[in-house]
């Protein structure tokens, strides 16, 4: 076989599935997507759309109450000239 069809690459997705979205506007995606997973949304053309896992950040900060104050903690310390230098960049 010889012309432009002669080779054939895919490219991009290998297989297309319907998702119907529900009277809220939700749909269920298929797996590996989980509960908690946020994506981006990408509108790529009229009536198209592109969904992009995003990632979970690496490390989570909780909040706690300290001495009447509600603090935030990554786990990660910092010096005293750490904080004056970011406190410097701060309006």
């Amino acid at each position: 076989m010889s012309g432009p069809l002669a080779k054939s690459f895919v490219v991009g997705y290998t297989h297309s599935m319907i998702i119907t979205a529900d009277a809220r506007r939700r749909v269920t995606l298929p797996k590996p997507a989980h509960p908690g997973d946020a994506f981006d949304l990408e509108t790529t053309g009229p009536g198209q759309f592109l969904l992009t896992r995003l990632e979970k950040p690496a490390r989570k900060v909780t909040l706690c109450r300290g001495n009447g104050f509600l603090v935030a903690t990554s786990g990660k310390r910092i010096t005293m000239a750490e904080t004056r230098k970011l406190m410097d960049h701060f309006p």
